[in-house]
């Protein structure tokens, strides 16, 4: 079966030309925060901070948001948000669990590459809020989990995958494993392989089929 070509972090700006001026200005503070965030860290950026790389004036950005946190919060949710309706398209697409699976781990594993930024704030700096663990940031971070087991239990009730094994460990398992690669990338840990598309190929390949190993039907004893 021919495969696509490694799939990109999605890259919807945080507000489109189509919002007028004041959409423009708000992606402006966006951007620029995300920066900030990623460089000096949530507790040790201050709106100024913002403003100065925004190119704007600082009393302009509480036109836009209350504070520090709600930028931090907004950030989440939009960037978050866009990653999230990729994912469930993979989810709801027609081609086998193990292709899910492997796109999925493109986005990720190719994240920090691309998009340096927005992997630290959504990594480490969303962390930093008190609302972080609210009931709707829960609800985000666990609609990846419910998109993934839904591919392995898609997967299971096609007989491409073992259906011996829980759902949802399975799930935990993969997830666990490629936040753990994007971290190590994020820390300097690690450093996936060549940026040719080749390289891509065979480095998504390698994971996704380590991890298959265990799951498909072959060679079970």
């Amino acid at each position: 079966m021919s495969r696509a070509p490694v799939t990109p972090l999605p890259t919807r700006e945080l507000a489109t030309a189509s919002a007028g001026p004041r959409g423009i200005k708000r992606a402006r503070i966006l951007e620029a925060a995300t920066h900030v965030f990623a460089s000096r860290g949530y507790h040790g950026a201050r709106v100024s901070d913002i403003a100065s790389e925004a190119g704007i004036a600082y009393g302009l950005v509480y036109h836009y948001f209350r504070n520090k946190e709600e930028i931090l919060e907004t950030i989440f949710a939009e960037r978050w948000g866009a990653f999230l309706d990729v994912v469930d398209g993979i989810s709801a697409g027609s081609q086998p669990a193990s292709e899910k699976l492997r796109q999925l781990a493109a986005i990720v594993l190719f994240a920090y590459r691309r998009r340096p930024d927005w992997v630290k704030v959504l990594v480490f700096e969303i962390q930093r809020t008190s609302r972080f663990s609210e009931p709707e940031q829960i609800e985000a971070v666990g609609r990846l989990f419910r998109a993934v087991a839904r591919i392995v239990r898609v997967g299971q009730d096609a007989g491409e995958l073992r259906d011996d094994l829980d759902a949802n460990l399975v799930c935990l398992a993969f997830i666990g494993a490629l936040e753990t690669m994007i971290t190590s990338q994020v820390l300097g840990v690690m450093r996936l392989p060549g940026e040719s598309q080749d390289a891509d190929d065979r480095t998504v390949r390698t994971v996704v089929e380590l991890f298959l190993g265990g799951l498909g039907k072959r060679g079970r004893s």
